[in-house]
Order: structure tokens, then sequence, then C-alpha cells
């Protein structure tokens, strides 16, 4: 099995407009739960601990990609949303508006309820919110999103998503301390059995 570095330049970007999530991919992988834990601790922070014998009494669950992406994304149109409520500056409400559809207007107020920590799935929440926010304009967040979904599960291929993500993940790793205070606490493989592929992706933050 080879990690694959660097990933493409969307990967960079995310960081550099402030994204929390981490990912990790590796070429010629099995895709088999041993082989996958054994590579975890390249997705958490240098440092970390982990222990990979709980996070097998954990478990994972294989879910396909309306879970996977969750309640803040337009599976229809492979569009970000801004859940919840949303009062624009002039007034306007917009109840689960797309986060495209934001640029270039002014926000008066917005709430929203965030994914119960642990649940599983909601990947398109923990890539575009954050505690600060990204850096980038809506169109630019959602042009960044679709460039790395795109990466992680290639329309042409039939990939295997698993949702590791469980309010427990803290026993497993500190990595995942910050996140159990509220943010929430995500981990997610995803292989490719015809390219044999495997992504990793975890995340975990706080204020």
């Amino acid at each position: 099995m080879r990690r694959v570095e660097p990933l493409p330049a969307a990967f960079a970007r995310f960081a550099e407009m402030g994204g929390v999530l981490n990912f990790a991919v590796f070429e010629e992988a099995q895709g088999t739960e041993e082989e996958t834990l054994s590579v975890i601790p390249a997705v958490l922070d240098p440092g970390r601990s982990f222990d990979a014998r709980r996070l097998a009494e954990l478990g994972r669950r294989r879910i396909g990609e309306a879970a996977f992406f969750g309640d803040w994304y337009d599976f229809a149109s492979g569009m970000l949303l801004r859940d919840g409520d949303v009062v624009l500056n002039d007034g306007t409400q917009l109840h689960r508006p797309r986060l495209a559809d934001l640029a270039g207007r002014e926000i008066r107020s917005a709430s929203a309820a965030l994914p119960q920590t642990g649940a599983g799935g909601n990947f398109a929440y923990a890539f575009s919110w954050t505690p600060y926010g990204l850096s980038g304009g809506p169109l630019e967040i959602q042009a960044i999103f679709e460039q790395i979904r795109d990466f992680i599960l290639p329309h042409d291929e039939d990939s295997q998503i698993f949702d590791w993500s469980d309010a427990r993940l803290t026993e497993v790793s500190d990595y995942f301390d910050d996140g159990a205070e509220w943010w929430g606490v995500f981990l997610f493989s995803i292989y490719a059995p015809a390219l044999r592929r495997l992504i990793l992706i975890a995340g975990s933050t706080t204020d």
C-alpha cells in the first residue's frame, strides 16, 4: 500500500480556507478493516494517541452517499446547503438555502440545529461549517467542495463508504476530544475496489 502525496490542489486550498477535515489517500489497497485500522493514524494530527483495538470494538458501518453527505447537501443538484433558517439584511427569510445562492448577499441572522455528535454521516456539514467559517466566498467553497467530492467519490466508480463516527471516539484518540465538546467528530473510510484506492477522512474541532 502506498500513500498518495501530494493530493490535488483543491485539498491544499481547502486547508488554506480554514477547512478542518484531514484527508489521507492510499493506492494498492485491499480495503479490509484490518488494513484500514493500520493506517487511520495517518489522518489524525501528528502526536495524537490511537487505540486500534478500541476502534475495532466500536466498529464501522457501511452507508450510502445520501447518508454520507447528510442534511447540509442537496443530493439532487449536488449543492451545499446552509441548513436551518437565514434572514438577509433586506429582511428576506430563507429556509435551508443553497450556499451558492448566498453569494453577494449579507446575512442578518441565521440559526441551525447542528448534527448530533457522533451520529454519523454529514460530511457536507463538516466540510462547509466550522466555528470560524471558511475564508472563501460561497461560490469558491462550492467549487472546492465539488472538486474534492468528485475525487473521493468518482462518478464512474462503485465506492464503499464506511462510517466509523461515534460519540465514544474520544476513547480511541485524543484527536477527537475537541469535536466531542459540540462541533462533532467524524471518521470515514472510502474504498474504491476497481482503483484499489483507500481514502480516510477525519474531523474534530472546537472554538
